[in-house]
């Protein structure tokens, strides 16, 4: 394959994202958008000089002869758009979480399966640099027993609304539920535990929960909606790994690009999906061209691997489950 034809559907803001990457990748045609905002659609597919427009993805599919679709929409509605684009003969990007539900994510990694498509869901981090150089000592040994792995993912207050469509845990937390598996990989977790706290009057802002492996080690996924939209970045994020021959630790905002003005300090993206010479570069960019690369050299998607996907989910699905019975939940 010399060139990869591509539709995507959902336009939202990190729909365009995806598409200003795919764009300007060499070897990439956008050929079709497919959303509910015609409007939108029209506008970026101008810009863009995308040729094709679509209300929905069944009518882009029977239309326009693609290689693969990026499914970019809320992870309540991935299911129909992947299975459709999988049963067309199309390999499939979409967006993490994979769904919000485990038996939709077992049903589209099936799928892909038994028609020996590619999917690749978009966990970013393992394309940041940062969490990447954490995993290659951890297998190169330098880190030895990898004894906790801690993530911290604070949001502002005011970005929660946007994320409401379906548990905040699979916004955010599952990022770090991805890292916790991957640094721990070759090891089962046995048990999850979590508690909430509600306390904006809008669902679970606050979550606490713990993650034990087979041989005991421990992860910790914590996730707060109630920052202040004061703070730079409008996030926390905290990734510490502790071995019993080192420790990790990486932090966002930390020691990186800042701007002080007398109304406040401002911290741009450098690392996820910041814009360098009007591109959309950093890990969002690697991730992408992983999948392309992926379906030009005819090679398997790896990084995750779907079923490292579904796995994630699980895990998130199960510590919701204990914070709303109240007890440990057994794997």
């Amino acid at each position: 394959m010399d060139e990869v034809k591509i539709g995507i559907i959902g336009l939202g803001g990190f729909g365009l994202l995806h598409l200003d990457v795919l764009a300007n990748l060499p070897g990439v045609k956008v050929m079709a958008l497919a959303s509910r905002n015609e409007t939108r659609a029209r506008e970026l597919a101008a810009r863009y000089r995308v040729p094709h427009i679509f209300p929905d993805t069944d009518e882009m599919l029977a239309q326009v002869k693609l290689d693969a679709v990026d499914v970019v929409t809320e992870d309540t509605r991935h299911l129909a758009p992947t299975l459709s684009a999988l049963r067309a003969g199309m390999d499939v990007f979409v967006e993490k979480p994979i769904s919000h539900d485990v038996n939709e994510a077992r049903q589209m990694v099936d799928e892909a399966a038994r028609l020996k498509r590619k999917l690749m869901v978009g966990h970013i981090l393992r394309f940041d640099p940062r969490c990447a150089a954490i995993k290659e000592r951890i297998r190169q040994g330098e880190m030895g027993r990898v004894a906790t792995v801690y993530g911290r993912r604070n949001m502002i207050r005011t970005r929660r609304e946007t994320y409401s469509h379906s548990n905040l845990l699979y916004t955010t937390g599952v990022h770090d539920i991805d890292l916790i598996l991957w640094y721990f990989e070759g090891q089962k977790p046995v048990e999850v535990y979590m508690k909430t706290l509600a306390i904006s009057g809008h669902g679970d802002d606050v979550f606490w929960g713990i993650i034990t492996m087979e041989d005991g080690s421990l992860g910790v996924v914590e996730t707060t909606w109630l920052l202040p939209k004061a703070v730079p970045f409008g996030a926390h994020i905290l990734l510490e790994v502790i071995g019993t021959e080192g420790t990790a630790l990486a932090e966002v905002p930390g020691n990186s690009l800042s701007f002080w003005f007398d109304d406040g300090v401002q911290v741009p993206d450098t690392a996820y999906w910041p814009s360098v010479h009007g591109v959309t570069v950093g890990a969002l960019r690697d991730e992408i061209l992983y999948f392309i690369r992926c379906l030009i050299e005819d090679r398997p998607v790896e990084m995750p691997r779907p079923e490292e996907a579904v796995a994630s989910l699980e895990v998130a699905a199960a510590l919701i489950r204990s914070s709303q019975e109240g007890r440990p939940i057994r794997l």
